[in-house]
């Protein structure tokens, strides 16, 4: 290292920068087809009838660079009556192939929260070591915010009665800044954050960063996910 090299480095700015590539890696590895931010270590999919059948003995084998699948967030129920038709298939197999699984549901505005609550708790029965069940919120349709956050705390409220755990807010990192309120300030968050090295929002949880995936085991693209801490502070969050 030169002497110029040497001193730029002390520079506290010039040592700010450093740090920040060093932290925001995102490395593209041809197997997935996507740029992965390497810096976190827990890495998941979600999935739903989308994906058809998914063969998760393959999806749990593959390992690129150190990098496997810990996770997966499996459609489960949309509004008071869609049923995802992909989810008991999923749902067994996830946990019998050894990766931790949580179910979600699809928000609808113009629907009475606890009824789409409702139709949630009848279809996805949580065992321990499960995901917190997700409300994955992505439309404002005819009704105002704060109508919106009114019934989606109907719903959060009816799960964490059900389940005796808070559930995730899923939700875009442009809605949830437009829409959402301090309502959901102590909720788990869960941004779907495209093209970035990191979420512009601080505080999530698990983090979306490509819907344009490539896995083993499974034909089409598929949304990719890390968790923001390891894997032994996820059992943290899990289903007691």
């Amino acid at each position: 290292m030169g002497i110029g090299g040497y001193f730029a480095i002390q520079n506290p700015n010039v040592r700010r920068y450093i740090k920040h590539l060093l932290y925001h890696q995102t490395v593209t590895h041809k197997e997935f087809g996507i740029r992965v931010p390497i810096q976190y270590k827990v890495h998941g999919i979600d999935v739903s009838h989308h994906q058809g059948k998914i063969d998760w003995k393959k999806v749990k084998a593959m390992k690129v660079k150190g990098i496997t699948f810990d996770f997966a967030f499996i459609k489960a129920t949309e509004g008071k009556t869609h049923n995802d038709t992909k989810y008991f298939y999923n749902w067994k197999n996830a946990k019998k192939n050894n990766i931790i699984r949580g179910a979600y549901h699809y928000f609808k505005p113009n629907v009475d929260g606890a009824l789409q609550a409702k139709h949630f708790i009848g279809r996805v029965k949580l065992q321990k070591g499960d995901l917190p069940p997700v409300i994955d919120v992505e439309e404002i349709g005819k009704v105002s915010k704060k109508k919106l956050m009114k019934e989606v705390l109907k719903f959060a409220n009816a799960v964490e009665k059900k389940y005796a755990i808070k559930p995730i807010i899923y939700t875009f990192h442009d809605f949830y800044k437009l829409n959402f309120d301090e309502t959901f300030m102590d909720y788990k968050l869960w941004i779907a954050h495209y093209y970035v090295n990191s979420p512009r929002n601080k505080t999530w949880n698990f983090w979306q960063h490509s819907d344009r995936g490539k896995v083993s085991g499974i034909n089409t693209d598929v949304d990719f996910n890390v968790f923001n801490k390891s894997l032994e502070k996820m059992q943290d969050i899990l289903v007691k």
